[in-house]
C-alpha cells in the first residue's frame, strides 16, 4: 500500500477516492459545509503523527462548465506569494470523478493560543444584523470595535488593515471577482507573551481568479477577439473594493477600487507598483506545473497569459507605470532565474 498520500498523484491530481478507500480511518466527512452541489467538507490525511486536517473542495462540471476552476486557484497562490501574502497549501485532487482542490488547515503551524476569527464574526458583533451589504470600511470599524474590546494593540489593528488592502490590491492584477469583506479570515488570541492579537490570516482560496468563472468556450472567444476580452475582463473585480458612496463612476469598477486603496497611502501605492513589477504569470504557470508534476492544458495556460497581460497593461495605464520596461525587467529576471 502506498505510503504518502503524494503517491496517489496521476496526471497532477491526487486520487483522493483511492486514498481514503485504501485508509478508511481517514474516510469521514462529518464537517459538510454549504457550497456546490456536491458538498465541500473537511477530512483527515497523514497518519501517525503527520495527520493533518484538510478543506475539500470538489468541482462540478455542469456548476462551473470549465475544468480551469481549479488550476486557478493554484495559480492565484502563486502569483499572491510572489508579493509576499500568505496562502494556504492548496493542491489538486480528484473526488467522486470530478476535479478537487484541497488545502491544508492555516491553523495547522499556529501557536495553540490563537484561532480563526471569520469576518462574518467580527461584522454580526458589530452590527447585529444581516451582514451581506456589508463595505470594507464596516469591516475596518468591526476589526477596530473587537480590538478595543479584546485590548488588541494598535500596532496589530493597523497591520491588520493593511494586509487587508493589500490583498485588495493583488486581487485587482489577479483579476478576483468573488471576494467580499464577509470571504476574509483572521487569526485571533494571544501570542506566546499573552498580548492579544489580531492578523489576516493565510488566503484559503480564491475560485474565481484569474477569470476562471468563464467557460471554455468564452474563453477561447476572449482569446480571439481582444474587444470582447477587454469588455469581459473589466467585470473581473472583487467586491471588497471602494464602497459605493465613495465611488467615482468615471471609472471602471476595478479602477476605481484601485484608486481608492492606493490614494489611502504611500505605502499601497507602492505595494501596487511591487505587484506590477514582481507578479510573473510565466513563473506562476511553471512553478504550479513543477509542483503538481503536469502541464496546465495548453488553451488554460495561453488563456491565463492574455487575461492577466491584459489587465497588467490596463493598471500600469491606470497608474502611469511603464508597462514596457516593467515587462523587459520582469522576463529578463525570469530568465536568468531559468538558467
Amino acid at each position: 500500500m502506498k505510503e504518502n498520500i503524494k503517491d496517489y498523484r496521476k496526471n497532477g491530481f491526487i486520487d483522493l477516492d483511492e486514498y481514503l478507500s485504501n485508509n478508511p480511518e481517514f474516510q469521514e466527512f462529518p464537517y459538510y459545509l454549504y457550497g456546490y452541489e456536491q458538498k465541500n467538507f473537511w477530512t483527515n490525511i497523514g497518519g501517525e503523527d503527520k495527520e493533518k486536517s484538510v478543506y475539500v473542495k470538489p468541482r462540478n462540471y455542469d456548476y462551473l462548465d470549465n475544468e480551469y476552476n481549479v488550476y486557478a486557484e493554484l495559480l492565484y497562490s502563486e502569483l499572491m506569494r510572489q508579493v509576499g501574502i500568505n496562502t494556504a497549501n492548496i493542491d489538486l485532487a480528484m473526488y467522486n470523478g470530478c476535479p478537487a482542490t484541497y488545502s491544508e488547515n492555516i491553523l495547522e503551524n499556529v501557536d495553540l493560543d490563537t484561532f480563526i476569527l471569520s469576518a462574518d464574526e467580527l461584522l454580526e458583533q458589530k452590527y447585529f444584523d444581516d451582514t451581506n451589504n456589508s463595505s470594507i470600511e464596516d469591516l475596518y470599524d468591526a476589526i477596530h470595535q473587537y480590538c478595543e474590546y479584546t485590548g488588541v494593540s494598535r500596532e496589530y489593528e493597523d497591520r491588520c488593515i493593511r494586509d487587508i488592502q493589500k490583498v485588495c490590491i493583488a486581487d485587482i492584477f489577479a483579476l478576483s471577482s468573488a471576494r467580499t469583506p464577509q470571504d476574509l479570515d483572521f487569526i485571533a488570541g494571544t501570542d506566546k507573551d499573552g498580548n492579544e492579537i489580531i492578523a489576516l490570516a493565510p488566503i484559503c482560496s480564491n475560485s474565481y481568479s484569474l477569470c476562471s468563472n468563464f467557460s471554455k468556450d468564452e474563453m477561447l472567444d476572449m482569446i480571439d477577439d481582444e474587444e470582447i476580452m477587454q469588455e469581459r475582463i473589466n467585470l473581473c473585480y472583487c467586491d471588497t473594493g471602494v464602497p459605493d458612496y465613495k465611488r467615482d463612476f468615471n471609472y471602471s469598477y476595478w479602477e476605481d477600487s484601485l484608486l481608492y486603496f492606493v490614494e489611502e497611502s504611500e505605502e499601497n501605492l507602492e505595494f501596487a507598483r511591487e505587484c506590477a513589477e514582481k507578479m510573473n504569470i510565466d513563473k506562476a504557470i511553471k512553478n504550479v506545473e513543477n509542483r503538481v508534476t503536469a502541464n496546465i492544458p495548453d488553451y488554460y495556460a495561453d488563456f491565463v497569459r492574455t487575461v492577466f497581460d491584459a489587465r497588467m497593461r490596463q493598471i500600469c495605464s491606470s497608474l502611469d507605470l511603464d508597462y514596457y520596461k516593467i515587462m523587459d525587467n520582469k522576463y529578463f529576471e525570469y530568465e536568468m532565474e531559468d538558467r
